[in-house]
C-alpha cells in the first residue's frame, strides 16, 4: 500500500490534529491522552495484523480487530487508518480472502500512525 504515492502516509499528516482539539474545545492534554491510549492498543494491534496477514487467525478474528481500530481511528480523526480499517472490516466479514493481504496494510497504515502518537506524546509541553 505504501508505494501508491495516491495512499501513502506522509510523517505528521495521519491525525487532523486541529479537528481533534476543536472536538474537544482546546483540551490540548486530554487530547494527548486518547493518542498515549491508542498508541498501547495500537502496539499490540500491529502485531496481530501482521500475524493475520500471514495466516493466522480466521475471517471474524480480523473482522473483530479491524472494526475496533475503525472506531479508535475514527474518534482519532485519522480518515486513512479509519478507511483502511473498514473496508478490511467489511472483506473480513464477507469471507473475501484479500482481506489478510488488507490486514498487513492496516498493519502498515498503524506503524506510521504510531510515529506520529508517539511525536504527539513526546513534544507535549509538560
Amino acid at each position: 500500500m505504501t508505494d501508491n504515492p495516491l495512499t501513502a502516509p506522509q510523517l505528521g499528516t495521519m491525525v487532523d490534529w486541529q479537528a481533534l482539539e476543536a472536538q474537544f474545545k482546546g483540551k490540548t492534554r486530554f487530547v494527548t491522552g486518547l493518542a498515549e491510549k491508542a498508541l498501547k492498543q495500537y502496539r499490540a494491534s500491529a502485531e496481530q495484523l501482521h500475524a493475520m496477514a500471514a495466516g493466522s487467525g480466521d475471517y471474524p478474528e480480523i473482522s473483530f480487530l479491524a472494526h475496533s481500530i475503525k472506531g479508535t481511528a475514527g474518534t482519532l480523526k485519522a480518515n486513512l487508518v479509519h478507511n483502511q480499517a473498514a473496508e478490511t472490516d467489511l472483506a473480513a466479514r464477507a469471507a473475501r480472502p484479500e482481506c489478510r493481504a488488507m490486514a498487513g496494510d492496516l498493519a502498515e497504515l498503524l506503524e506510521a500512525l504510531m510515529v506520529e502518537l508517539e511525536a504527539r506524546i513526546r513534544n507535549q509541553p509538560a
